[in-house]
């Protein structure tokens, strides 16, 4: 039988505007890990169009894409790249109408139905964890079965007869080590490798998606270790990005891990990156992700005001958090911290505590972003109904980045204040802490996108709300979101694994009980009740 040929394809950008993600050193890793899964089985020839990581323009990449003469192109997008994911694929379908196309990612996660009727170019979604359900697609078009006819295939969005179908969810893979390593081998060498050593999160913050799950499912620390030294000896990078949501979820878990990494002599090959929460860092952490190798860690700080951080659902508090950024400055770690300005319902006041807290805490590297209502999200569907401050002003998707976007208006406070305060903050962090050098290099290494900032500052758009909700927003208030059911059982094993640090702590510390219980097990706005018991 001839080979079903697939490729897939990371759209490019239509200007880079931050060469971070526009321009990364790095492969995307969800379509690696597809090729992976894939390639497993016989029937199938498989390729990557990376156009990030290659500098390919959209004509180099169609015609890469076509050069193979594919049956099926699978395009993976976030939000703000939809777009340019959508005119990759009617680029396709212009030259070889009977390409099949198919769109997967977070977007078409959130709002299955709104991507397929917005977007004609596609002809499937895949929504949700895309291993199984993009295998099974392309083995039953392969045995030669009309798209139309696989409504019963869980994850999928088709095109039928009757109109747009949304297959239910499918299961997340709860064995982490049975999904093969990303085929990094499809792509051309990169400076930096992606390695998720698991997935999902247990918190249920009000402004992300996290489509992989309130509960954290781990590898085992062999097969991560397996993972790592195929990635040293193959590809020798020069740094390593973990990609899971919350890296040391797990403490115990994780100083297995870096104990692995150190008697592996990993550091003595390459450094890496990693993101977590403060809840889950101390200083003999740190210490060993230092020894480990870490270059820097990255911390969702969010907010410096308590109230708001306790009402997001973030389970931090103004105290863990600069009691993290001692912690780390004693165990020499650089840390880079993320804030966001725009909560629901938030004040110049409580804008200002937070500025204060990224004063005090004094991080390497600070992130300001302005909040952004991504479909999927609580945030989101406040925003579309016009509540909780917030009035959505756009749903082009290109305004949907946390930076440079500029999708909404709010009630207390102008767009153009708050961007305004996003500049001064930046300012504030280095100047009021003397780090006049550091200030230079920060914004020579961001100078992109400090000139759009201060172009949006100086040729100010309107900060006038728009009268009426822009299309689309009917589905944002509808998007997919967290089961209530699964967000009880990721409080209780987060609660589990808070119980198991006490006790790890007592044999520290005999006497010390003093740990703080935080609940992000929290009530929800009667205005999202519409997205109670669906799932991400």
């Amino acid at each position: 039988m001839t080979p079903f040929r697939v490729v897939l394809v990371n759209p490019p950008p239509f200007q880079v505007l931050e060469p971070e993600y526009d321009r990364p050193p790095f492969g995307r890793v969800g379509l690696a890990y597809l090729a992976g899964y894939l390639r497993r089985y016989e029937g199938f020839r498989i390729e990557i169009v990376d156009a990030k990581l290659e500098r390919l323009s959209f004509d180099e990449t169609v015609r890469r894409a076509l050069a193979a003469n594919p049956d099926l192109v699978g395009l993976g997008a976030f939000t703000c790249e939809m777009k340019p994911a959508a005119y990759v694929a009617k680029l396709i379908k212009a030259r070889r109408p009977g390409v099949t196309t198919v769109i997967g990612g977070v977007h078409v996660t959130a709002i299955p139905e709104h991507t397929l009727r917005e977007f004609p170019q596609f002809d499937i979604g895949v929504h949700g964890e895309g291993e199984v359900t993009f295998h099974e697609l392309c083995d039953a078009l392969r045995s030669g079965a009309a798209a139309s006819s696989l409504t019963a295939t869980p994850g999928l969005v088709l095109r039928t007869d009757a109109g747009i179908v949304v297959a239910p969810s499918r299961e997340r893979i709860a064995d982490q080590d049975t999904i093969p390593f990303p085929a990094w081998d499809m792509l051309p060498r990169g400076d930096q490798y992606i390695v998720m050593t698991q997935r999902g999160c247990p918190f249920n913050c009000l402004f992300c998606m996290n489509p992989n799950g309130r509960t954290a499912r781990p590898r085992s620390i062999e097969n991560v270790m397996e993972e790592l030294r195929l990635i040293l000896d193959r590809y020798q990078p020069k740094d390593i990005r973990f990609g899971d949501e919350l890296f040391s979820v797990n403490m115990d878990r994780t100083h297995e891990l870096l104990d692995a990494m150190i008697a592996a002599g990993v550091q003595k090959h390459v450094t890496w990156t990693a993101q977590t929460h403060v809840r889950f860092v101390d200083r003999a952490i740190l210490s060993k992700m230092k020894e480990a190798g870490a270059r820097r860690i990255g911390l969702g700080i969010e907010t410096g005001d308590a109230e708001v951080l306790k009402a997001t659902g973030k389970g931090s508090t103004p105290e863990m958090i600069l009691k993290a950024g001692a912690a780390a400055k004693e165990a020499n770690v650089p840390i880079e911290t993320y804030f966001v300005l725009g909560h629901p319902n938030e004040t110049l006041k409580s804008m200002k505590k937070t500025i204060d807290l990224a004063v005090r805490l004094n991080p390497d590297t600070p992130i300001f972003g302005i909040m952004v209502p991504f479909p999927g999200t609580e945030v989101g569907r406040l925003a579309a109904a016009g509540e909780a401050g917030y009035r959505l002003r756009s749903t082009n998707w290109d305004d949907y980045d946390k930076q440079i976007g500029g999708a909404l208006e709010f009630a207390n406070l102008s767009r153009h204040q708050i961007e305004r305060l996003q500049v001064w903050a930046y300012v504030k962090v280095f100047v009021w802490n003397g780090r006049y050098l550091d200030f230079v290099k920060f914004c020579w290494r961001y100078r992109r996108e400090g000139f759009v900032l201060a172009k949006k500052i100086v040729v100010r758009r309107s900060d006038k709300l728009a009268h009426g909700r822009p299309a689309g927003a009917e589905d944002i208030a509808a998007s997919v979101g967290p089961d209530r059911q699964e967000i009880i059982a990721a409080t209780k094993e987060w609660q589990d694994w808070q119980r198991a640090d006490l006790t790890r702590l007592k044999k520290l510390r005999p006497g010390h009980t003093n740990v703080v219980f935080v609940d992000i097990q929290r009530k929800r706005p009667d205005t999202a009740a519409a997205g109670a018991g669906q799932t991400t």
